[in-house]
């Protein structure tokens, strides 16, 4: 868990706070590179950047670590940071820093064009899981919700949410939903099914272990009760052991 900001690590001193809504990311690494600083540049909530006068070292952001991390740091344009001088521990980042931050810049302008999509799966074909944070995701591509309702940037992997998505369009295992294809939600006068029966028996295929047959009730749920958190989080856990049984069989 990251600290809160105010607090420092021992033996450093403050040099700078503020929010990256004023001054960038980037600015600030090139600041601290002039400046040959050695210390920590955090993120409130985010991450932690070590310096080693002026180059990027130990990178971490949520559970993401190194290059992946610093790129996601980056990826965010607002959040409250301090930099601080000390002597942190540790080897340089290596030379992926500037493709990390470059790469940032890019997934900021996919974002844009992505985050107000409605997607779908292709076809009936059950989606193969990668063990990624995109995997429960697709369980929910409704054609009803843009993808902007489906992933919170802030928890930590929008950048691998969105290369992982990148990466579905293009192989056609999902797609864009036109407009005028987007159904809307189902009008409780005229659904006849009980949604919370639906939600116990997909729980209970689930814990029998019948996850296509689980996987279509919850579905079925969701689309009349959209942005339920229950059959959401049941949604994902159906994911997880989807995950789980592909693992085993390749082992």
């Amino acid at each position: 868990m990251i600290e809160p900001i105010r607090a420092l690590r021992p033996r450093s001193t403050e040099l700078l706070r503020g929010d990256l809504r004023d001054i960038s990311l980037v600015s600030l690494l090139q600041l601290a590179q002039v400046e040959a600083v050695s210390g920590w540049l955090r993120v409130e909530g985010r991450g932690e950047i070590a310096l080693l006068k002026g180059h990027v070292g130990s990178v971490v952001c949520g559970r993401l670590s190194g290059v992946e991390a610093l790129r996601e740091l980056a990826f965010h344009d607002r959040g409250r940071f301090v930099l601080a001088r000390g002597e942190p521990a540790g080897d340089r980042c290596g030379d992926n820093v500037t493709f990390a931050l470059m790469d940032a810049y890019r997934l900021r302008d996919e974002w844009k064009r992505l985050a107000d999509a409605v997607l779908r799966r292709v076809g009936e074909r059950p989606w193969k899981p990668t063990g990624g944070p995109f995997d429960p995701i697709v369980l929910e591509l409704d054609g009803q919700r843009t993808l902007s309702e489906l992933v919170d940037p802030d928890l930590g992997i929008a950048t691998l949410v969105i290369d992982a998505a990148l990466d579905a369009l293009r192989l056609g295992a999902i797609e864009r939903v036109p407009a005028g294809q987007r159904r809307p939600p189902a009008l409780a006068a005229v659904d006849t099914e009980d949604i919370d029966e639906l939600v116990e028996r997909g729980r209970e295929l689930l814990r029998r272990g019948e996850l296509d047959a689980a996987e279509q009730l919850l579905r079925r749920a969701l689309t009349r009760r959209p942005g339920d958190r229950v059959i959401q989080q049941n949604l994902r856990a159906l994911a997880r052991r989807r995950t789980a049984t592909d693992a085993e069989d390749i082992r």
